[in-house]
């Protein structure tokens, strides 16, 4: 009876989890041709009865529990809530097939998922193809979002319900009008651009398998690679050349793709972040090649291909690698954790406090200082481009990034308390949070709680913050009760 009640009181909670978890199981199915292709049957075996387990029990049972009335209360712990259920469902393989522990397994499928890059796992080259796939995959799926995933297999009955997903989703923006519209011309820019970076590395001469993983992680600003070594274990300047490419296009807003697509080239570089960002990452490259040049000693052409890749990956929250940057000097080590911080545009597939945020920021406390010594009727109001920021945007804005910050601060005493070393524990933390990947700190000789830390963390950031913090808001649970059940 109080099981009953349960799912009447969370009725659409319920039925919106249970269209997720069909989704997932529909994604689970995608690795088991790859295993088919490469002769791993009993691999595929495997994700054949999860997916089809899931996708049958999940899609029966939604039948019965209807969506009925879905809250932004609502929609807000449907994200939350998904993005650890997710990860929990990707973990099995892991599991079954790596013969790894849970947590680990958890560690890398919530690193998949959230598009962050730290892993665990080692001698990558001898895993099976549907593990190196299935790593790939969940990254790619990830960065464009699971429930933008889930209205395109299964699909939300009511428009209302839609937007109030999308917007839980730490989506603030719409490129078209419409949210179903928005929705599929993301993922039909998404698709693209994946579509043609794996042909450009198959060109360049990155096996098609490698290709197709690699295209789906840079795209996704994910990081997972199939070598031990990363991008380094290529050797290929074109290869290099062509992620860095594509990992800056995944961190960049869809808003500007979307004005590429429509307006041309002009219109995309004209975009405020566009031009902020390609501007941060210019100054940091030159700045990161100086260093590498007085310090190591490398000629100028060495270094810079080392500072452009490097800060790119770890600006675009992607996280390839092609140097060990443990052994860079402390001012470049510096530098990139700073962009760890900063992250992608706004509306991307980038995470971290974002550019179009600080922009903001920037520009208001310009706006503050101009305050103390004009007339108020002389100071002009912030802009972005034409248009006017308002107030209430700003102090949301503000508000994020405190809250970021904070929270970054008790990962860093956790990690600490558990006996690593403050710089260590912070690039892990912000790392983690960032969405980024690399850090200063050895993640196989990771105790069994630090995992614990780092994996909470990349929820977080994934979800940037609130739609996961809203889970622990004991009103977010009474408003996300369905409005037909009386009691």
């Amino acid at each position: 009876m109080r099981f009953k009640l349960i799912v009447k009181s969370y009725q659409s909670l319920i039925s919106s989890l249970l269209r997720i978890l069909t989704a997932s199981g529909v994604i689970l199915l995608l690795p088991a041709f790859i295993g088919l292709l490469y002769g791993e049957v009993g691999n595929a075996l495997v994700f054949t009865f999860l997916g089809m387990s899931l996708i049958i029990s999940t899609y029966i049972a939604s039948r019965y529990i209807p969506i009925t009335h879905l809250s932004l209360s609502c929609a807000l712990l449907v994200a939350g809530i998904s993005w650890l259920l997710l990860p929990l469902v990707g973990a099995i393989p892991y599991m079954i097939i790596c013969g790894i522990p849970f947590v680990d397994a958890y560690f890398e499928s919530m690193s998949g998922f959230t598009t962050t890059g730290m892993t665990l796992l080692t001698n990558l080259e001898s895993l099976p193809k549907t593990i190196l796939f299935w790593r790939a995959l969940t990254q790619w799926v990830g960065g464009m979002g699971i429930v933008l995933l889930t209205i395109v297999i299964v699909g939300i009955p009511s428009t209302a319900e839609l937007f109030k997903l999308y917007l839980a989703e730490a989506r603030e923006v719409k490129i078209r009008a419409s949210t179903w519209v928005t929705v599929r011309d993301l993922w039909i820019i998404y698709t693209s651009y994946t579509l043609i970076c794996t042909v450009i590395l198959v060109i360049f001469g990155m096996h098609p398998f490698e290709a197709i993983t690699h295209s789906f992680t840079a795209i996704a600003t994910g990081g997972f690679s199939t070598r031990d070594a990363s991008i380094a274990a290529f050797n290929n300047l074109y290869i290099e050349g062509t992620l860095t490419v594509f990992e800056f296009l995944g961190a960049t807003s869809f808003i500007a793709h979307y004005m590429l697509f429509k307006y041309g080239v002009k219109a995309f570089f004209k975009y405020y972040e566009v031009r902020y960002y390609i501007l941060l990452i210019s100054i940091a490259s030159i700045t990161v090649t100086l260093d590498l040049m007085l310090n190591l000693g490398l000629d100028i052409l060495q270094a810079l291909r080392y500072a452009v890749f490097q800060v790119v990956s770890i600006a675009t929250t992607t996280g390839y690698l092609t140097v060990d940057i443990n052994y860079w000097p402390p001012f470049s080590k510096s530098l990139l954790l700073i962009l760890m911080f900063i992250g992608g545009n706004i509306c991307s597939t980038g995470s971290a406090i974002k550019v179009g945020r600080l922009v903001v920021t920037f520009k208001a406390m310009v706006n503050e200082l101009q305050r103390l010594y004009l007339p108020s009727a002389i100071v002009k109001p912030i802009k972005i481009d034409t248009h006017v920021v308002e107030e209430g945007l700003i102090l949301r804005i503000l508000s994020f990034i405190s809250l970021y910050l904070i929270a970054v601060v008790l990962g860093t005493l956790t990690l600490t308390s558990l006996g690593y070393d403050p710089f260590s524990a912070l690039s892990a933390i912000a790392s983690a949070q960032g969405n980024v990947g690399p850090a200063y700190i050895s993640f196989q000789n990771l105790n069994t709680l630090s995992k614990v830390v780092l994996i909470m963390y990349m929820w977080l950031g994934r979800l940037e913050l609130i739609p996961a913090l809203s889970i622990l808001i004991p009103g977010m649970w009474s408003q996300a009760k369905s409005k037909e059940i009386e009691i």
